[in-house]
């Protein structure tokens, strides 16, 4: 490759961060002046980073990681981002990912938000999606401190949005726990220093090869400190408090983001620092890889039991992201090839579920005003594109063959049995059908139900309701729906893209 081209390659992962960050400062001045082209700017900023994070990924799935050292200071003094596959192929799930749900954000949020906090809003999106891209490509733990409270009071900022009661009272719940977490991970982050003198994470793996028998309690220490740290950021049950709060009584649009990406960014910092910082042995000699199963068992069956009694239908999918953190939690645990792998791709594929699920529940809302589980009669065919979405989603959430959460299930059953656990294999099946149990019944209402929509104002024969009729929704809000449906399809007949970026990660953490 020419030498000129090679640098500008270098230097695509540093646009990412750093476009979306000036046009987020540069918001609150086209609010002021045109609010009308807050979303239009928006999106056009994501769309951008979207095509360089492809860029990216072409040239990284071919075997040729990228490493730029900011202002030229090389590592260990200067600031390193590092793309590896994983890398890479979360930065093209954070730009697909906010590009679809940045588009879907065009009705929704003149629905959702009063037209003064608009301008507001979009600078704390991009804020968001720059820290969350800076997350995943930054090699150094005091950089990556930085963008976790970015990303982490962006969040905030998103869920507050709204302006109710509510999603104030949310708002600071979870910038208190936020808060707490950010506090743990701090101190770990000082003693690896203490221990290592290094904050680069390469450099703290080579030296901590070394003095590793010296140190073996403050190691301990410090992994717990990240556990706990990063378990409150990710939503970790019983860490999870913030979660169900946040999600539910934010804008569909920051509901999707926060379940689908925010929780994961903070998942991969964390493997960073547990696999390539600190290595596989010392997480298995520490038995932190036991504490992360057993949390990650409790999350997985004890999100789906409080998600079953919920009547809200945001808080009920609030409540599953906390299942869902259990199985990606649980393949990190298992700590084998199968088991990292299916995490990982469980990542990709519940950021897919996750956000139709959120756009969907946004839209019936916009379309009927129906926020509630008992309340899907008739849906399916009021709204069939929007409730075929949906239903692909809750399929693929269940576990079901041809869509994308079986994959990944199917992974952690087999990293069960690589980790000689065959006991979780019936854990992951009863959570499976515990999910079942909270989505079936909707989709039943929604197709089956012999009620009509009668209850809800509407009027004729449960004939005549059972006529297919055409999602009163605009297309801004109808596509991106359409295109994350056909994602989770996507990944359940053909994984092999994404599985080929994340069997790369797997070999280089093992």
């Amino acid at each position: 490759m020419d030498r000129v081209d090679l640098d500008t390659i270098k230097m695509l992962p540093f646009y990412c961060v750093i476009i979306p960050l000036i046009a987020s400062f540069c918001m609150p001045v086209l609010a002021r002046w045109k609010k009308e082209y807050c979303a239009p700017f928006t999106t056009a900023v994501t769309a951008a980073v979207f095509i360089i994070t492809i860029i990216i990924g072409n040239h990284v799935i071919k075997g040729r990681a990228i490493s730029y050292a900011v202002s030229g200071w090389r590592p260990p003094w200067g600031i390193e981002i590092l793309v590896d596959p994983l890398s890479a192929v979360m930065m093209m799930l954070i730009a697909g990912i906010s590009l679809c749900i940045m588009v879907y954000s065009f009705a929704a949020v003149k629905y959702e938000l009063e037209r003064i906090v608009s301008g507001w809003y979009y600078t704390a999106f991009l804020l968001c999606f720059s820290g969350m891209i800076g997350l995943v490509v930054s090699n150094d733990l005091f950089n990556m401190y930085v963008l976790i409270e970015i990303t982490g009071i962006s969040a905030c900022a998103l869920v507050a949005a709204k302006g109710t009661r509510l999603s104030t009272e949310a708002a600071l719940k979870y910038l208190l726990l936020a808060t707490v977490g950010s506090g743990f991970i701090l101190f770990g982050i000082g003693f690896i220093y203490m221990i290592t003198g290094h904050l680069n994470i390469t450099f703290i793996a080579i030296e901590l090869a070394q003095v590793r028998d010296q140190y073996p309690i403050l190691i301990w220490t410090t992994l717990s400190f990240f556990v706990v740290g990063f378990g409150v950021k990710a939503a970790l049950f019983p860490l999870h408090l913030w979660l169900p709060d946040a999600h539910s009584s934010a804008p569909s649009p920051s509901s999707a983001i926060l379940s689908s990406l925010v929780v994961k960014v903070y998942i991969i910092a964390f493997v960073k620092i547990l696999l390539i910082a600190f290595g596989l042995e010392i997480f298995h000699e520490t038995f932190i890889r036991h504490l992360i199963i057993v949390l990650a068992v409790i999350a997985m069956l004890a999100g789906s039991f409080f998600a079953f009694v919920q009547i809200e239908l945001k808080r009920r999918l609030a409540y599953s992201t906390v299942a869902q953190i259990g199985y990606v939690f649980l393949g990190i645990g298992l700590g084998t090839p199968w088991g990292l792998a299916a995490g990982m791709l469980h990542i990709v594929v519940h950021a897919f579920m996750k956000t139709c699920l959120f756009l969907c529940a946004g839209a019936i809302a916009y379309q009927t005003g129906r926020k509630k589980v008992n309340e899907f009669t008739g849906l399916g065919y009021l709204m069939p594109f929007t409730m075929g979405a949906f239903t692909i989603s809750a399929f693929s959430m269940v576990g079901i063959p041809l869509f994308g959460g079986f994959i990944s299930k199917y992974g952690l059953a087999l990293g069960s049995l690589e980790a000689d656990l065959p006991l979780l294999i019936l854990v992951i099946i009863l959570s499976g059908l515990l999910n079942a149990t909270y989505y079936f019944p909707m989709i039943g209402q929604a197709y089956f139900s012999q009620d009509g929509d009668s209850n809800h104002g509407e009027h004729g024969s449960n004939e005549a309701q059972k006529k297919f009729k055409r999602d009163e929704i605009p297309l801004s809000m109808l596509i991106p729906i359409v295109v994350v449906a056909l994602g989770v399809i996507y990944l359940g007949i053909f994984p092999g893209t994404i599985l080929k970026f994340i069997n790369q990660t797997v070999a280089v953490l093992l």
